[in-house]
C-alpha cells in the first residue's frame, strides 16, 4: 500500500456518495488502477462477464447526463465508468480465452473441461426451464457487475478520489450514448470519479445490527 493510501476500514468507514465534483483530470496511471481493480473482481467460474466503458471527454459526459436525469453530478464528474453485464460473452468466445488464460496459470486440461461442462450445464437453460436449470439473466449480470463496480470504488476511495456509484438513467438512452449493443447486454450501474466540490455529505446513519443481520434464520437476532 502506497503511503498516502488510505486504508479500507478507513474508506468503508469515510465513503459517501459524492453530490458534485469539480472536473479536475484524473491521471492515467490512477485510473487505471481503478479500473484495474474491477478487472480483479471475483465472478463465478471466472467469467468476468463485466464491460466497463470510460467517459471523460466533456460532449460525452454532457450527453451521459441527458441520459441520466441531468444528475450534475454526470458531468462534472473527471471521469465516469459505465458498468455493463456482457451476458452472453461466455458464449461468444469468452469462455475459451478464460480456459486459455487459466492453463497459462497452471490450470490443467481436467480442471479446464470441468469448468468447461461446469458452464455448459448450469449457464445454457433459461429461466422455468423444464429441469429448472438457467439463471434469471438480469439477476445474474447485476451480482457480477456489482462486484467489480464496488472494487473500482474502494480502490477510488484508497486512492484519495472521491465516488458516486450511480443506478438512475434510462437503459436505453444510456445504450444510445455510447453504441451498445440492444440485445444480451445490461447496463448495470454507473461509477462517477473525481475530486469532491463543496460540501461533502452528512452521514446518515445505518440500522443497528440487530435489524439488519440475523443468524441461523431470519428475524433471529445475531448476537456478537
Amino acid at each position: 500500500m502506497a503511503a498516502n493510501e488510505k486504508s479500507l476500514s478507513e474508506v468503508i468507514r469515510t465513503r459517501r456518495a459524492t453530490p458534485d465534483f469539480d472536473g479536475s483530470p484524473i491521471p492515467d496511471s490512477v485510473l487505471k488502477q481503478i479500473l484495474d481493480a474491477g478487472r480483479e473482481a471475483p465472478s463465478g467460474y471466472n467469467l468476468q462477464p463485466w464491460r466497463f466503458i470510460v467517459a471523460r471527454d466533456p460532449a460525452l459526459l454532457k450527453a451521459l447526463r441527458g441520459a441520466a436525469f441531468g444528475q450534475q453530478k454526470v458531468e462534472t464528474a473527471s471521469v465516469v465508468i459505465t458498468a455493463c453485464a456482457a451476458l452472453k460473452a461466455w458464449q461468444q468466445g469468452d469462455l475459451e480465452k478464460m480456459l486459455a488464460i487459466a492453463k497459462e496459470h497452471g490450470f490443467t486440461d481436467e480442471q479446464d473441461e470441468s469448468t468447461r461442462k461446469a458452464v455448459t450445464s448450469a449457464l445454457s437453460g433459461e429461466p422455468g426451464d423444464i429441469c429448472g436449470w438457467g439463471p434469471d439473466w438480469a439477476v445474474w449480470g447485476n451480482r457480477h457487475i456489482m462486484i467489480a463496480v464496488t472494487h473500482m470504488m474502494l480502490m477510488a476511495e484508497a486512492l484519495g478520489y472521491d465516488t458516486a456509484p450511480m443506478e438512475g438513467f434510462v437503459e436505453s438512452q444510456v445504450k444510445q450514448v455510447f453504441s451498445i449493443p440492444q440485445q444480451d447486454v445490461r447496463v448495470v450501474a454507473m461509477l462517477g470519479v473525481g475530486r469532491l466540490k463543496g460540501p461533502d455529505k452528512k452521514y446518515a446513519g445505518r440500522f443497528p445490527m440487530e435489524h439488519t443481520v440475523f443468524e441461523g434464520a431470519w428475524g433471529k437476532g445475531l448476537k456478537l
